[in-house]
């Protein structure tokens, strides 16, 4: 584990009821992404890299969680009995064309190389399989007020976080094999939406 994200999983750690407690305190606002993910309807077995506590892993019946943060790892099945393994994305404990899909959901600013979390994914995934990234895109207005509040030190979670435009992510994933299929968002104000979500396949 990298250093940065040795950070990141301290942090989740210490900090899990403050980060599970979102969904609570923003609501309206988690169920608007809860159901934006939900919407892709990805079918067969897969897994959710960054879980948490697993707040959009069980959203699909045959989701198991990965996560670098124990204490999340732990809380996620207690809360929803889901199984979870204590991870990095970087090198997931699975095999060659296993599983069909990969959900990667804002977890990909946290991460220490974001290039080998997705090569991971394509090297777990099967022909044709999916790829589902959701981000805070840096150039939407959530994103803009993030990375401000970043620079001012105003935010717990987001201090560690590298924030990515839409351009940034589509142009990395599918140099890495992937074929864009599918864009969708949320939290939008007119075409500015502060939570996007793309869908990939892998290239047979």
């Amino acid at each position: 584990m990298g250093h940065r994200l040795k950070r990141v999983a301290e942090l989740f750690d210490t900090k899990f009821e403050d980060y599970d407690s979102w969904y609570m305190r923003n609501i309206h606002i988690a169920l608007e992404e809860l159901e934006l993910v939900r919407s892709f309807s990805n079918e067969g077995t897969g897994v959710e890299i960054g879980s948490g506590t697993c707040y959009f892993t069980r959203v699909y019946k045959h989701c198991i969680g990965l996560d670098a943060s124990l204490t999340m790892c732990k809380l996620c099945r207690e809360k929803y009995d889901i199984d979870t393994v204590n991870c990095v994305g970087e090198l997931l404990p699975l095999r060659d064309n296993s599983v069909d899909y990969v959900m990667i959901i804002v977890t990909i600013c946290f991460v220490d190389d974001y290039r080998r979390v997705i090569r991971e994914s394509y090297r777990c995934l099967k022909p044709g399989s999916r790829l589902l990234v959701c981000i805070v895109p840096r150039e939407s207005y959530i994103g803009r007020r993030y990375v401000e509040k970043k620079i001012l030190g105003n935010t717990v979670f987001y201090n560690l976080a590298n924030l990515f435009t839409s351009g940034e992510i589509v142009s990395s994933i599918v140099e890495e094999g992937f074929d864009i299929v599918d864009v969708r968002g949320t939290l939008c104000r007119g075409e500015d939406c502060g939570f996007k979500c793309f869908l990939f396949v892998k290239s047979a």
